[in-house]
């Protein structure tokens, strides 16, 4: 007997809810376990108890614990490159609440030393389309090392004076980055990508 169109559509959305659901409490249960451990004890045998999800459903997901830390910080990038807009000031708004509200999970990140997993995130949304213009990836590395440097500082600050202040330093240190870097023909349209 074959499935119906229908069938397999159902069939279709239901995996993909079911791998939803793996991810998301494969994920959980890591950040909960690194609060009481080092990040290097967690076995992904400790993972799979805490979560309650099956060893076959995690390994349909993910390979290591790393993969599954990997995962949780893409879903936070994700959340906050979504809810963009062409507004530099709201992204830069959305962007700080969304790093607050994720503080807890962000702490963890850098206690396990692998912070530079959110660099990755960033690099991924890079556009290589120009191929060469490689000075399209300083805006990752800018907004990455302020916000980690943020996060280990405790995100001081209340939310206005944090974006200005992170507005006010990409504008400056594009300028001195750039200059000098890409002709001079070319940077008044390169730096036009930290305004407004």
């Amino acid at each position: 007997m074959e499935l119906t169109e229908k069938q397999k559509e159902t069939l279709k959305r239901n995996n993909e809810e079911s791998n939803f659901v793996t991810r998301e409490a494969a994920q959980e249960a890591l950040f909960l376990l690194m609060k009481e451990q080092d990040y290097e004890e967690i076995r992904i045998t400790d993972i799979i108890r805490r979560s309650g999800i099956s060893r076959s459903a995690f390994y349909r997901n993910y390979k290591t614990k790393d993969d599954v830390l990997r995962d949780a910080v893409g879903d936070m990038a994700s959340l906050v490159i979504r809810a963009f807009t062409t507004d530099v000031e709201e992204n830069w708004r959305r962007y700080i609440r969304c790093i607050r509200q994720n503080r807890s999970k962000l702490e963890l990140l850098v206690q396990a030393h692998r912070e530079w997993f959110l660099l990755d995130e960033y690099n991924k949304l890079a556009d290589y389309s120009s191929g060469t213009d490689f000075v399209t990836v300083l805006p990752h590395g800018y907004i990455y090392n302020m916000t980690i440097y943020w996060v280990k500082c405790g995100l001081p600050g209340d939310d206005e004076e944090v974006v200005k202040r992170m507005i006010d330093a990409c504008q400056k240190n594009a300028v001195v980055m750039l200059s000098g870097v890409i002709p001079e023909e070319n940077l008044e349209k390169t730096l036009s990508h930290f305004k407004k």
